[in-house]
């Protein structure tokens, strides 16, 4: 049982790094200018934490077998039941929290789409020359008149 209580205390620890983590990429996707190469090395760092988690939760289930343990809640062993409860609610709690950041990231997605799409329309009617390479009709250069 130790090796598994030491597995849920990584694992917990995993998690509050986490929180951190994503608390910080919360407070990126909310500024109005977004540092893309900070926010990179956060979602870097989430990723790794979750890759972590990933294999810490398999390194339980391995533990949990070996010992015996009944699976989660573990009603059998008050320690491990205590640590269960509290990875659970601290999991829920991050889902929100990367769910809301998900949130915030389709809002800068959707207007980054749409400043691009003005742009373009913007640059397609400044354009002296078609995509054929040929001039265009004077929309810029006013109206023509033959002599």
């Amino acid at each position: 049982m130790n090796e598994l209580e030491t597995t849920f205390t990584r694992m917990l620890e995993i998690l509050q790094q986490l929180e951190l983590t994503l608390a910080q990429e919360q407070e990126l996707l909310s500024a109005g200018q977004v540092n893309a190469a900070l926010l990179h090395r956060v979602t870097e760092n989430k990723n790794e934490q979750l890759a972590t988690l990933q294999h810490l939760d398999r390194q339980r289930e391995a533990l949990a077998a070996a010992s015996g343990a009944d699976q989660p809640p573990y009603d059998g062993h008050p320690s491990l039941r205590a640590q269960w409860q509290t990875i659970a609610q601290l999991t829920e709690n991050l889902n929100h929290h990367n769910y809301r950041n998900g949130l915030l990231l389709a809002q800068h997605l959707l207007l980054n789409q749409q400043m691009l799409a003005m742009l373009e329309q913007h640059q397609t009617q400044r354009r002296l020359y078609g995509p054929d390479g040929q001039a265009r009709s004077g929309q810029l250069l006013g109206r023509k008149f033959s002599v």
